[in-house]
């Protein structure tokens, strides 16, 4: 069932030590401060692409060397499609980074593993989303350190849509999205931006339906699949996600050769010159969106929605999470240090230099940018009216999820049914079953 934010942490039973946390992160902090004054390095890698994201890891490293002036943080970036496997090779080379740019829901096999550091509910202070808490957690414990709260739905051009003459209301229902779309294609416009030269710009079709649509009916869908209990053809839902998601991209985004080839930061700046009037995308692609409006003049006025997956509105939620989170390396060689980065990460302070730089939601309430974007106070409706926080349920791992997206991928640039996409990903499951892939 899907809870209201602000809820109690009844799947974890930590809301006792929230209440104590802003106190404890303080004392802690000390206390680690007077235990050695030697010069330490800390890695943070990282795989963020979006420049005020990169600004705002910049700003935090260095706000936090200015307080702790023996503690240096290395901000190293990583391409998110080798991550986890180059995160592995550091760890068994015995030079595990000391913190790292995942959540537990996107990596649980390195939990398991036992290579990342389990977190005391009490450093964190009772101003963090419950729910939010929730998503970064597995097994009872907490593993993620959240920076903010972000989600993805639809941007659209406010000025476009009014030329196509498609009301914002449309948006609302998955009918009304490709409605939309076609009258601002008939318009003569691009309809979608496109950044589909890169995988994750596609899963997130994929992956916004199915999250915040039919696993808020079913919150153990990915384990049922998994363990093989359910199989997909179980789930008729998955026709109309697939059907939906091959429209999309297919029919409104990669709609010339040109926009097969873009990445998300093309994508961006494609939408943010106008050149598109609508961006499938998430609340992180703000600041990037900005630089590319004001490099191209233009004054359009934009909005934004949630991505709904049926035409039953009660229905439809914006898919979020602790969005930019990191973990602890459990090989980590300046444990002490690393916890007190995560520590100061958690404090007003940090999260009024983050919100200032990236543009982004901070996971702590009521702290905001100096001068937020407009569209930061739409992005916190959306998401106090229809957030669903995913995460905080099981979630696909190893060959499971690569198959799950590759195959999706796949099946749209083939031309291949949703039928088809539904048989392969059966196959492919009991074949990973019957391997032990």
């Amino acid at each position: 069932m899907f809870r209201k934010r602000g809820k109690a942490w009844t799947a974890i039973g930590l809301s006792a030590a929230m209440v104590l946390g802003s106190s404890a992160v303080s004392a802690m902090a000390e206390q680690v401060k007077t235990k050695s004054s030697e010069e330490v390095t800390l890695t943070f890698l990282h795989h963020m692409g979006e420049q005020g994201k990169k600004d705002g890891l910049l700003a935090l490293a260095e706000a936090f060397t200015a307080k702790y002036p023996n503690i240096k943080v290395e901000v190293e970036f990583l391409s998110r499609d080798d991550f986890v496997n180059q995160y592995k090779q550091r760890v068994a080379a015995d030079n595990a980074p000391d913190l790292i740019n995942y959540r537990p829901f996107e990596v649980p096999e390195v939990i398991e593993a036992g290579l990342i550091k389990a977190i005391d509910p009490e450093v964190f202070p009772d101003t963090i989303d419950a729910e939010c808490i929730e998503s970064i957690s597995m097994n009872g414990n907490i593993y993620g350190i959240p920076l903010d709260r972000g989600g993805y739905g639809f941007y659209y051009n406010k000025n476009m849509l009014q030329e196509a003459g498609v009301e914002e209301s449309e948006l609302e229902t998955i009918s009304g999205v490709l409605s939309a779309l076609q009258k601002i294609k008939d318009a003569g416009m691009t309809p979608l931006a496109s950044g589909y030269a890169e995988s994750w710009t596609e899963n997130i079709v994929l992956e916004g339906q199915t999250w915040a649509g039919l696993m808020v009916q079913e919150p153990n869908l990915c384990q049922n699949l998994v363990s093989g209990e359910k199989s997909f053809t179980d789930y008729p839902e998955f026709i109309d996600i697939i059907t939906h998601g091959q429209q999309l991209v297919r029919d409104y985004a990669l709609v010339d050769e040109k926009a097969a080839s873009q990445q998300a930061s093309d994508q961006y700046a494609q939408f943010g010159r106008g050149d598109a009037a609508m961006m499938l995308q998430g609340t992180w692609a703000i600041s990037d969106i900005r630089i590319a409006q004001e490099a191209a003049g233009n004054t359009d006025e934009f909005g934004f929605t949630y991505y709904p997956w049926s035409d039953d509105v009660t229905k439809n939620y914006m898919p979020c999470n602790a969005d930019d989170a990191f973990m602890v390396s459990e090989g980590s060689k300046h444990m002490e240090e690393a916890m007190l980065f995560a520590e100061f990460c958690l404090t007003e302070e940090a999260g009024k230099i983050w919100s200032n730089a990236s543009g982004c939601i901070s996971a702590i309430s009521g702290v905001s940018a100096d001068n937020p974007d407009p569209l930061q106070a739409i992005f916190s409706q959306v998401m106090d009216e229809h957030a669903y926080f995913f995460e905080k349920n099981p979630g696909m791992t190893g060959q499971y999820y690569q198959d799950f997206v590759k195959i999706y991928i796949e099946g749209r640039i083939s031309g291949q049914s949703p039928e088809e996409v539904v048989e392969a990903w059966q196959q492919s499951f009991e074949n990973i079953r019957a391997t032990g892939g």
